[in-house]
């Protein structure tokens, strides 16, 4: 469909770099002159991405390119509460760094062939001023050429944000498998738990657009304070 065209040429604006994070659209009538369409066409490709979260349409001020900040990645991605409470931004702080080839589990979650190398994150996450959630991820190296320790640590947004600002990869959905299990000891030996106790694992493959897989990461969660929460809302 014709709509479906703008909508696509906007996706490529956003990752060429030409409607950066942030930056203003044009309005839906010069759009609707450089693509050839009516205003109604523009309309419905733009209502789709901020359906999509990937715009964002703020009242009498326009609609700009999300950025993927602290905001909305509390709204769309983190979903760990305290029981009791506000939700609060966590206290990121990276256990590891390092670059490898990439598993069998991880070369299936990020579709990628032969023997690709990818990098390797482990972070700590603390809430209410605890260590709450092991996090261990996996990015293509090809994906993200040049990323460094130093730069990885130096960022000053989310770990989102710095692929969309340093890469223009915007990570806009993904998908979650969660089940129970028992700590295993380095996760239970950062998050300062008992072997035997049980913890929530949550897999998390993170897409860019068309679906291509970005990020895999697992979860390990102590949930004997806080709590997974899924957010559910009526489809329009």
């Amino acid at each position: 469909m014709l709509y479906r065209q703008v909508k696509r040429q906007l996706i490529n604006d956003i990752q060429s770099g030409l409607a950066a994070p942030g930056a203003a659209l044009p309005n839906e009538k010069d759009l609707a002159l450089r693509f050839n369409v009516s205003v109604g066409t523009v309309r419905r490709a733009v209502d789709e991405l901020v359906a999509e979260h990937v715009l964002l349409r703020q009242q009498g001020r326009g609609t700009f390119v999300g950025k993927l900040d602290r905001e909305r990645f509390m709204f769309q991605f983190f979903k760990i509460a305290p029981r009791t409470g506000p939700s609060e931004f966590p206290d990121v702080r990276l256990h590891k760094f390092s670059k490898s080839s990439a598993s069998r589990t991880e070369a299936q979650a990020l579709g990628l062939h032969g023997t690709q190398s990818v990098f390797r994150i482990e972070n700590v996450l603390y809430l209410k001023g605890r260590p709450v959630i092991h996090d261990q991820i996996a990015i293509a190296a090809a994906m993200f050429p040049g990323l460094t320790q130093a730069a990885f640590t130096a960022r000053t947004t989310t770990i989102y944000g710095h692929y969309q600002a340093a890469y223009g990869i915007t990570i806009v959905e993904a998908d979650e498998r969660v089940r129970a299990e028992l700590a295993k000891p380095e996760s239970a030996q950062l998050l300062n738990l008992d072997p035997a106790n049980p913890v929530l694992c949550i897999e998390r493959v993170a897409y860019t657009f068309d679906r291509k897989p970005a990020e895999f990461r697992t979860s390990i969660v102590d949930t004997r304070d806080f709590d997974y929460v899924s957010r559910m809302r009526e489809a329009a």
